[in-house]
């Protein structure tokens, strides 16, 4: 394969964004574009344009990136998967965790064909870096961790959108924008096995909910806490990583809005400093450069050309995150 023949489903503001990072990598072809927003199908560029993903000829197609709403995601994954198509999918995978346990059982049968979700966060230089320390025990284990996520409202959020109607968006902000930080905690001590939870929806008083706190807790007694809002008027972005010598804080996360602040790393001396002589100074850190999306469109390639295993974004790791999401919804204390 000297190029990978490329289709992208859905044309909104991140099929967009991944439109481009696709037409600069040397390793893709675009071929193929779908959405339904289009009157008729048209070709433009050496592009065809499809109104129905289901018309996209799939005989000399590699892979194909979806960017579509939550009740879509799935069955258009599925769809791919069965013609032997390399997949990456937004995030989330589904609405609930029985729509990725569908998109599982068949990329169980389809070993050789690539399926990666759009974890992007992983690829934040800021948050490699304290994956490096955390795995290097530079600052000792992790004792806890706080983190908040946060914007005004999730994008498009209204009573005409898809995104406010549970049977379609299956959550809110937790399932919509959370799910980045649940990932992140998964990624930086492993997996949770205890949850509680209070969800809701008392502001924006849609479907789903506009806030989510939730309390983790895993099997090396790691505490974490998060708070996923749809009522920050301030976006931002934070989580403390407090280890045994010491903090991590990151700060901030470079996105395509640029309204969650600089992106930037501090580590902070440990409660007892003297104990630590080099060690007393904080140190901040700055990323002004975001190569995230970049680098996630260049490691897909990678990983179909040279046959690897998915790094990042596997499905089981959207399997493993879903299923935290679900345990965060079914333990609403204010339910019970």
């Amino acid at each position: 394969m000297k190029k990978i023949e490329v289709a992208i489903v859905g044309l909104g503001l991140v099929g967009q964004r991944r439109r481009k990072f696709i037409q600069k990598n040397k390793n893709y072809n675009l071929r193929f574009v779908s959405d339904v927003r289009f009157k008729n199908n048209f070709n433009s560029n050496k592009i065809l344009y499809f109104q129905n993903y289901r018309d996209i000829p799939t005989n000399n197609l590699n892979a194909v990136f979806i960017t579509l709403p939550n009740y879509l995601a799935p069955e258009v994954t599925i769809y791919f998967l069965k013609r032997n198509i390399h997949v990456f999918c937004e995030k989330p995978p589904g609405r609930n965790v029985n729509d990725i346990r569908k998109v599982l059982k068949c990329s169980k049968k389809k070993r050789n064909i690539k399926l990666k979700y759009g974890f992007n966060h992983r690829y934040h230089k800021s948050v490699q870096l304290a994956k490096k320390l955390i795995d290097g025990k530079k600052l000792g284990k992790v004792v806890n961790i706080r983190s908040v996520y946060g914007k005004s409202k999730i994008l498009n959020f209204s009573k005409s959108n898809w995104r406010s109607k549970k049977k379609y968006a299956g959550g809110g902000i937790l399932l919509d924008q959370g799910i980045h930080m649940l990932d992140l905690l998964r990624y930086f001590v492993g997996d949770f096995k205890e949850f509680k939870s209070f969800i809701s929806n008392r502001y924006w008083n849609y479907d789903v909910e506009d806030n989510a706190f939730a309390i983790l807790r895993n099997q090396n007694g790691v505490i974490a806490s998060i708070h996923s809002t749809a009522t920050q008027w301030q976006h931002k972005f934070n989580m403390e990583i407090i280890c045994s010598k010491g903090t991590i804080i990151l700060d901030g996360i470079l996105s395509g809005t640029k309204t969650y602040g600089k992106e930037t790393l501090k580590i902070l001396p440990g409660a007892k400093p003297y104990l630590y002589k080099n060690n007393k100074k904080t140190i901040l850190l700055n990323f002004n450069n975001d190569t995230s999306w970049n680098d996630e469109i260049k490691e897909f390639a990678n990983m179909i050309l040279k046959k690897k295993k998915i790094t990042y974004g596997s499905v089981m790791d959207a399997y493993k995150v879903m299923l935290m999401i679900d345990k965060i919804y079914k333990n609403d204390i204010i339910k019970k």
